[in-house]
């Protein structure tokens, strides 16, 4: 966001705050909050967020239902409570946005597990971490049938934790990025449950897992989906919290029938 946007938009949240702003400029406020999430962070520092709760709360006659969203989500951060809101305005007005627009459709290659001691530049790694650097170095040149054979022998030769998981998970991002979708899903719920006691590695199989379930039309199994790589509050929080808002409006969960009367 340039300077002088920056300088617009707290003008703007200055003005909301301030109770200066028309119902129309409200929702055009709330669009750009949905368009740059990390603004969320900003707000919080520079402009109060519990000022700007508050006051929403008491200019609100009426508000959107929200029917059977899990706990998790009431007890977010006073941020994703702002966001939240954002993306009410965001779906209801024109802006056509798709299931498309809030998921991957490339997974970078960065993305891949490798041995942790190549991150920690820790060059004293298994046999296993070598076979994870290996699939990954194969990736990176474009072979990915000998990536997947690498991946193989990881998880039958060293059928344990983290390398199993990472192996998984490594063979669900080729499938993804390959447009098979069932295998990668096959793929990243096996590198889930794996890694359940792994926060990192489970919270970005999940992720991934519900991009895959979008993928095949399959939006129930990926809203849970979306919904566990959200509970993990890691990395991929603020997308998960988007794309978790957008599947619960699409499949009707989210009820904005009375607010949509309201306004006429």
């Amino acid at each position: 966001m340039s300077s002088s946007r920056d300088q617009d938009i707290y003008k703007t949240i200055d003005a909301y705050v301030k109770g200066r702003l028309n119902e129309s400029d409200i929702e055009r406020l709330w669009v750009e909050i949905a368009k740059d999430p990390d603004l969320l962070d900003r707000l919080e520092l520079e402009t109060g967020v519990k000022k700007i709760l508050d006051e929403r709360k008491m200019s609100s006659k009426k508000k959107a239902t929200v029917h059977s969203l899990p706990n998790w989500v009431w007890h977010a951060s006073a941020a994703a409570t702002i966001l939240l809101v954002a993306l009410v305005q965001l779906f209801r007005v024109e802006t056509h946005t798709t299931l498309n627009d809030f998921i991957v459709s490339t997974i970078p290659v960065d993305q891949l597990e490798v041995a942790d001691g190549l991150r920690s530049q820790d060059f004293v790694i298994s046999s296993a971490d070598s076979l994870l650097n290996l699939g990954f170095a194969a990736v990176s040149s474009g072979d990915q049938e000998k990536a997947l054979s690498i991946f193989n022998e990881v998880i039958s030769n060293y059928d344990e934790e983290p390398y199993a998981s990472k192996a998984f998970l490594n063979r669900g991002i080729i499938f993804y990025n390959d447009g098979k979708y069932p295998e990668a899903i096959t793929n990243f719920t096996e590198a889930a449950t794996r890694a359940k006691e792994n926060r990192m590695i489970s919270e970005k199989a999940f992720w991934y897992l519900g991009n895959a379930y979008v993928n095949t039309g399959a939006l129930e199994d990926a809203l849970l989906a979306v919904g566990e790589a959200y509970k993990r509050d890691g990395v991929f929080r603020k997308s998960a919290y988007v794309l978790y808002q957008k599947l619960s409006y699409d499949l009707g969960k989210v009820d904005f029938e009375e607010t949509s009367s309201g306004d006429n």
